[in-house]
């Protein structure tokens, strides 16, 4: 989803798409192409730690649901104007009723996982166990060693014997996840980021949450004397924060710093290697510094998830939690779950369920039948993602396609933030050793690093000095082809087609002069909306470490998704007005009335996330989404 911040294990990284490796593994120091060329084309593989007899981990059940269609479909009618069931939001509790298993059959599965010396939460939404124990006592009840647990069409079988689990209980399982996460076939590329600029003083000319209030027309809202009061706004986040950074930002910014408005809450889960633990996370501090600052009386509640790597049964649990709380009336996730080709992988090795899809569609389709608003970044590497081509020995071979996408980036019940450039001049700029001097861009466009090419063409010798992809950041954006396109994107002008352009090559080198290319594709189209990540001057960020200035300056698609939650949280806050919900039942609709709330950007030249540019007379491009948004008209046409 994503990030600039950090140097961590892929999922991690700059939301969902796979960077490069920070590490080399070469017997001397490599000279510039050599490093350059085999960041771009592999990366090192992280494996699992091996768990012990004693070792205390996690792995859920998911129960069968009753009447999936009905979810999905009752999930889009309650954030549908002109439907009956509009706004008719139901509780964890009341999707139990319609569609989860009975209290009877949760509490005989906590009974029988008693028995057995494991311990079951069972979330009110009747359809998920989080379970926990020793790991002796979970090779003893399923017959399998963990450390060698690998998936079968028994949803309850992971070694070559299949449990001897009551059939009441055996038929009511869907799937379980988790128990392939201490395989050593569950890998994944190390591929780390590290874009976060240190200031010796506060940043001059960086943008902030003022910058972003008056370029995205969010003033009259905080003028009508709304602030979030009373609302409340989840972060998602696979590491914690040191709160008093938090507080000292708002504190700048004129936000609350009223001690109780900030939470951490742990989530259960399983940890992937020993020492992955963040206690200070850059991502985490600058979601909820920005989440806070724009909404400047919400609470903002942190699910924190120790680990860092966002496995897939770590991911459905933060959500679940914050579902079943039931608290928050907004989400913003800037952790992906990385390339849905890492996910083939394995699900190849058979590591990871085959459904794993299905279940996630369904666990982010309750916070829409919630009527909770979810939103996540859509990247920061582009329409080129790294996608994984192959695995050699202990190094992942990557291949650079338009063609992978993240479940979560691209998730059909999300609303995917992208990201955009502001019109803005900066003076004497470098990128990494090249200097650029005096940089202008006319006006806002979606986030790309296009707007560097007729400078780097001038220094043609130096372009791998560009580290490749490290250099080319861009707003996550294209086609995702692990679901269809969504109801709500059929028909709407810009969807299913594109323009495009070649702007850099499968080794991550630059393209001059690329022609437009015009083409058809489907599934669903992503991002949904976007606004500044950053631009030319990066974000104000407030993040103390030790001999080093606290200010700091980031950005990417993981500042704007925490923005948009907040800017939530402000609508949500004004009186009598229920939740907003799910975004997109209603956003794509408003996109294509005369009076729209949102802004595409349709160029075709000086305006791509390096591949999809704009679409001329369309009010959907896949570099941008809808575009920008004039959040005070939103508010008014917004039902």
């Amino acid at each position: 989803m994503k990030r600039w911040v950090r140097n961590v294990v892929l999922p991690v990284v700059g939301l969902l798409a796979m960077g490069v490796s920070s590490q080399a593994a070469a017997a001397k120091a490599p000279n510039a192409i050599d490093k350059a060329y085999s960041q771009v084309t592999s990366a090192p593989l992280i494996k699992p730690d091996h768990v012990t007899a004693n070792t205390v981990t996690t792995f859920d059940i998911v129960l069968q649901p009753r009447n999936k269609s009905g979810f999905f479909k009752q999930a889009m009618a309650v954030n549908t104007p002109g439907s009956s069931q509009f706004k008719h939001y139901l509780t964890p509790s009341g999707i139990r009723e319609s569609y989860g298993q009975s209290k009877q059959v949760t509490n005989q599965w906590q009974a029988y996982l008693k028995k057995r010396h494991l311990k079951a939460f069972v979330y009110d939404n009747g359809l998920l166990l989080s379970v926990s124990g020793k790991v002796k006592y979970i090779d003893k009840l399923f017959k399998v060693n963990l450390n060698q647990a690998t998936y079968h069409t028994d949803p309850l079988q992971f070694g070559k014997a299949k449990p001897h689990i009551p059939d009441r209980l055996a038929k009511t399982v869907w799937t379980v996840l988790g128990m392939g996460d201490h395989n050593k076939k569950f890998v994944f590329p190390d591929a780390s980021v590290q874009m976060m600029k240190k200031a010796n003083r506060v940043p001059k000319d960086v943008d902030s949450t003022k910058q972003f209030a008056s370029d995205y027309n969010v003033n009259p809202l905080y003028k009508q004397g709304l602030t979030g009061k009373g609302q409340t706004v989840g972060i998602i986040s696979f590491g914690d924060l040191v709160k008093s950074n938090a507080f000292k930002f708002w504190q700048n910014q004129g936000a609350s710093t009223r001690r109780n408005r900030l939470k951490v809450e742990s989530v259960p889960g399983n940890l992937f290697k020993k020492g992955f633990i963040s206690r200070d996370e850059s991502e985490t501090t600058m979601d909820v510094e920005y989440a806070g600052a724009v909404a400047p009386k919400a609470n903002i509640k942190v699910y924190w998830e120790h680990n860092v790597a966002p496995t897939f049964m770590n991911t459905i649990n933060a959500y679940s939690t914050a579902f079943n709380e039931n608290q928050v009336g907004s989400i913003s996730n800037s952790w992906g779950l990385a390339p849905s080709s890492i996910s083939n992988l394995l699900v190849h090795r058979k590591v990871l369920p085959t459904n794993y899809l299905q279940v996630l569609n369904l666990i982010i389709a309750q916070g829409a039948l919630q009527g909770i608003s979810c939103f996540t970044a859509s990247g920061d590497t582009g329409a080129l993602i790294n996608s994984i081509h192959g695995v050699s020995g202990n190094k992942a071979i990557l291949n650079r396609t338009v063609s992978d996408s993240d479940p979560i980036s691209a998730n059909p019940w999300i609303t995917s933030c992208g990201g955009t450039i502001p019109a803005e001049t900066s003076k004497n700029l470098w990128l990494n050793s090249i200097k650029l001097g005096n940089v202008s861009i006319k006006k806002e466009r979606s986030w790309g690093f296009d707007w560097a090419w007729h400078y780097l063409e001038n220094h043609s010798t130096n372009r791998v000095m560009l580290r490749s992809v490290h250099g080319f950041a861009a707003g996550g954006g294209g086609f995702s082809h692990l679901n269809p396109t969504p109801a709500y994107q059929l028909g709407v002008p810009g969807v299913n087609t594109f323009n495009a352009r070649q702007y850099i090559s499968y080794l991550a080198q630059p393209i001059f002069n690329s022609p437009l290319i015009h083409g058809k594709d489907s599934g669903r189209n992503y991002p949904d909306v976007s606004a500044n990540t950053g631009g030319l001057k990066g974000y104000l960020i407030y993040q103390k470490e030790k001999k080093q200035s606290p200010w700091v300056e980031g950005g990417g698609t993981s500042i704007v998704s925490p923005q948009y939650a907040g800017i939530t949280a402000l609508i949500n806050s004004q009186s009598g007005r229920q939740r907003m919900g799910f975004w997109n039942a209603q956003i794509y609709q408003l996109a294509q009335q005369s009076d729209s709330p949102f802004h595409p950007l349709n160029d075709t030249t000086n305006n791509s996330n390096m591949y999809y540019t704009g679409q001329p007379g369309t009010v959907y491009n896949q570099a941008s989404g809808l575009g920008t948004t004039d959040f005070a008209k939103l508010s008014k046409a917004y039902q």
